[in-house]
């Protein structure tokens, strides 16, 4: 197959591997524009910008991708993962065969642009790739493949991401060669049964010390190590990212949520019910660093704000 392929970060770019170590033709790359980051303000590469140009692939960066709907109608199909945009009919329908998304999710749950995340944060014990054709919608599209693995009990966004995005190119790459036999069967989704994985807000990282000790966890586990959920202590002038954890207790406390318990070598904290350890953090201005060493030179007393 001669495919166009569309993606921006890293899990896309995994996909894009997948896709030029197969015997596939990918003869064009669509990616986000470089864009500013840091504090320096320096313009950084995407890293599906970085494997086309390693790969000596032609590379588009345009600041809307209907700006390249003609170069794409001259490919069999084109590919989409985590591309950070709406794709309109020109750009949809340009190729012949359409577009194919590879989504990180089992849909129709989880349609929208953080399913990894939200799928950790709500204790889902299992979730997979989906590979659908995509149409005007919002991942509502007819699913041609889906691969499902288990999400492990302290398994962290990061770690799922990697997972899901190997997964994914396989699922892509089978697909494609089942596109060009005409052996590619496409099921509608039930819509009925469909879930939604809204954007990350900033009140989505807070960490509330009055939700259960395993929920908690879960949100710290779906937003390490990149995002990093977040809290509040009088000694800190900013939030505190914590970045690793482990329920230690789910039992109800009668401390009130959010208090640091006593305990040797070790943060514990009192949640709505249940005990969690704090294993890793990270304050402002600081590099993240294991509780055992954070101990060390620092003392944390009192309570976690909620």
């Amino acid at each position: 197959m001669k495919l166009a392929f569309a993606g921006t970060p890293q899990f896309a770019a995994t996909i894009l591997r997948g896709l030029i170590a197969s015997e596939h033709d990918v003869r064009l790359v669509i990616s986000q524009p470089d864009r500013p980051r840091g504090r320096g303000r320096k313009l950084v590469k995407p890293p599906v910008v970085e494997l086309a140009l390693a790969a000596n692939l032609p590379l588009r960066q345009p600041e809307h991708i209907g700006e390249v709907a003609g170069e794409i109608s001259t490919h069999d199909a084109l590919v989409v993962a985590a591309y950070g945009q709406i794709l309109r009919p020109d750009t949809l329908y340009a190729a012949p065969h359409g577009a194919y998304n590879v989504h990180a999710s089992l849909l129709p749950k989880y349609r929208g642009a953080a399913p990894i995340e939200r799928a950790i944060m709500d204790g889902e014990t299992q979730t997979g790739v989906s590979l659908m054709k995509m149409d005007e919608g919002l991942d509502t599209g007819p699913v041609a493949l889906q691969h499902v693995i288990p999400i492990p009990p302290d398994m962290t966004g990061g770690e799922l991401t990697n997972t899901l995005a190997n997964l994914g190119a396989k699922a892509v790459v089978e697909g494609m060669y089942m596109l060009e036999k005409n052996s590619l069967t496409l099921v509608d989704q039930d819509s009925a049964n469909a879930t939604y994985a809204a954007k990350l807000e900033d009140k989505d990282r807070l960490i509330r010390w009055g939700e259960g000790v395993r929920r908690v966890h879960d949100l710290v586990r779906a937003l390490a190590p990149h995002i990093g959920a977040r809290t509040f202590h009088v000694s800190q002038g900013g939030p505190i990212k914590i970045l690793r954890s482990r329920v230690v207790d789910e039992e109800t406390f009668e401390a009130k949520p959010g208090t640091i318990l006593p305990a040797k070598e070790k943060i514990l904290v009192s949640c709505g019910d249940g005990a969690l350890e704090i294993l890793e953090l990270q304050l402002p201005g600081s590099r993240a660093l294991s509780a055992r060493d954070f101990l060390r030179g620092n003392r944390l007393e009192g309570s976690f704000s909620c």
